[in-house]
């Protein structure tokens, strides 16, 4: 009879997997909260319109969204989480030089919005991934610890682009851009495979051994075994065994060896998962709380579709390993879960409220340029979205998990304050106005993007969590696509970001009203009804 064992968590070289995760994230997540900045480059190198150069955005969007959906869902089991990050950080690579060769704004379009989107899916999803693989008890501290390190980044880059552009114009800038991307591929070498992580552990307790074996097995044995890929925790050399003492070895045959293989899973055993959430809260509902706050400090990741879609599999191993890809697909984006009125809802507050915490971010180093701010004070502008979007997220990842109030009324107020905020952009005169916009907007905006996971699985239960996030993303990205080039050509018509801001505003606080319907719906559709088989 086979015992299953995991890879060593928590320890060892979780820990460098950490590290790597993080400068990940800092990289990838920095060059994508910096846009603004590089839109205010393209129009001055290029002399295009608002519209033209808000085009990148949008099609960044769009492709990162598509090209996100299917490498999570599938990639990183084919291929695997290291080839996958190298390859991202490759594509981020060579995106941006060939946005720093480009002759014209199309070219970059093509670099950045399409390499460069393939790029930040291929790396920010299977490096959440892998995290998550080779952390179990300390798994929210991780990926909190990791997705800070992207905001940092955020507040970084925009600083250091800044610095570089001056230094050696735009083209120079992105040239070194280019380089510093292509740490990446650096960073993701160490994101050792758990099944390999797992052998060496293995060999490394089979040498200590050595002593115990009174010279009964030949060293060479282990070696030539380990190779093999036979010896495997929990074995012994073939031919001996302990006695019952435990101080020397017998001769015997290999049918009285029990043989422990290990199975790569990318999630903490469900055993152990729901012996917790039965320890703690002692029924189904609380399985979603214990879930939401892993998740409470995490970005919005599409690697959460491959948490919870790898947990139901793991219910059924057989029957998952039987289906095509085509069907695996459709059970990630199940287009009939918006036949649940409260998915129908919470697609559009998640999509509504996008707008207004995604795109304004973008769009504040454009506005503060139109209000003839320095490079320098717009540098710092961006970069303080940033900064105070991390201390809140901190911050926020303590109270959520106190259950003082509904996670949901937490994103509610924040949607209002940040709608709030964008229609104050009228009021923007100076630096000292941008900072304090800055700061205020990085502290509202922070709560959809942090809490949308927790929040998805309080309304539609665990089970059915990864049928719904597949939707949330998809239809994200096209909205955003939509309304990036919108604003642009908003700014193009009337000579000012206020029209494109108000309209950001207006939806932003439509998706926060349509919060007000939750109850209601709540008691029509109750989280535990099987709405979809």
């Amino acid at each position: 009879m086979g015992t299953e064992v995991d890879w060593p968590r928590d320890r060892g070289w979780s820990w460098v997997v950490l590290v790597a995760t993080m400068a990940t994230c800092f990289l990838e997540m920095g060059v994508y909260k910096s846009f603004g900045i590089y839109i205010n480059a393209y129009l001055e190198e290029f002399n295009t319109s608002v519209t033209v150069a808000s085009l990148i955005s949008g099609i960044f969007s769009v492709t990162f969204c598509f090209t996100a959906l299917p490498l999570t869902a599938f990639g990183t089991d084919k291929f695997g989480c290291r080839p996958l990050v190298m390859f991202g950080g490759f594509a981020l690579f060579l995106g941006y030089l060939l946005s720093s060769l480009a002759t014209g704004i199309g070219v970059v379009m093509l670099a950045q919005g399409v390499i460069g989107a393939m790029g930040s899916a291929a790396t920010h999803s299977p490096s959440i991934i892998i995290l998550g693989r080779y952390f179990d008890k300390r798994r929210g501290f991780a990926n909190g610890i990791a997705i800070a390190a992207g905001s940092l980044g955020g507040f970084a880059t925009p600083i250091i682009f800044t610095k570089l552009m001056e230094e050696y114009s735009i083209r120079g800038a992105l040239l070194l851009q280019s380089a510093i991307l292509l740490n990446i591929v650096l960073a993701a070498s160490f994101f050792r495979p758990t099944e390999l992580t797992a052998k060496f552990a293995n060999y490394d307790k089979m040498k200590n051994n050595r002593k115990k074996l009174n010279g009964n097995v030949k060293p060479e044995i282990i070696d030539e075994e380990f190779s093999n890929g036979s010896l495997l925790l929990g074995d012994t050399p073939n031919g001996v065994e302990l006695n019952q003492e435990g101080n020397g070895f017998i001769s015997n045959s290999l049918n009285s060896i029990e043989r422990i293989c290990i199975k790569e899973i990318s999630t903490p055993r469900l055993s152990h998962l729901r012996k917790t959430a039965a320890i703690e809260h002692g029924d189904s509902a609380s399985t979603a709380s214990q879930f939401s706050s892993v998740h409470s400090l995490m970005s919005p990741s599409i690697a959460d579709i491959h948490f919870a879609s790898t947990v139901q599999q793991a219910d059924d191993e057989k029957e998952a390993s039987k289906k095509s890809c085509t069907s695996t697909f459709f059970k990630i984006m199940d287009i009939r879960m918006l036949k649940n009125k409260l998915v129908l809802l919470f697609t559009f507050i998640f999509c509504f409220g996008s707008v207004g915490t995604c795109l304004g971010m973008i769009f504040v180093a454009p506005l503060a340029r139109d209000k003839n701010l320095t490079k320098d004070e717009i540098a710092i502008t961006t970069a303080l979205v940033s900064g105070s979007e991390f201390i809140f997220r901190i911050v926020l990842g303590f109270v959520a998990d106190m259950n003082i109030v509904e996670r949901y009324r937490i994103v509610q107020v924040s949607l209002f304050g940040t709608g709030a905020m964008l229609f104050l952009i009228p009021l923007l005169e100076s630096f000292w106005h941008f900072t304090i916009f800055s700061v205020l907007y990085g502290f509202f905006s922070g709560p959809l993007i942090s809490m949308y996971s927790p929040v998805c699985i309080d309304f539609v239960g665990i089970e059915r969590f990864h049928r719904v996030m597949g939707i949330l993303i998809s239809f994200q990205g096209i909205l955003l696509g939509a309304i990036g080039p919108a604003v642009g050509a908003l700014r193009d018509l009337y000579g000012s970001y206020v029209q494109a801001y108000q309209l950001m505003a207006s939806v932003t606080l439509l998706g926060a009203t349509l919060f007000f319907f939750v109850p209601c719906l709540r008691k029509q559709v109750p989280t535990t009804e099987t709405v979809i088989e």
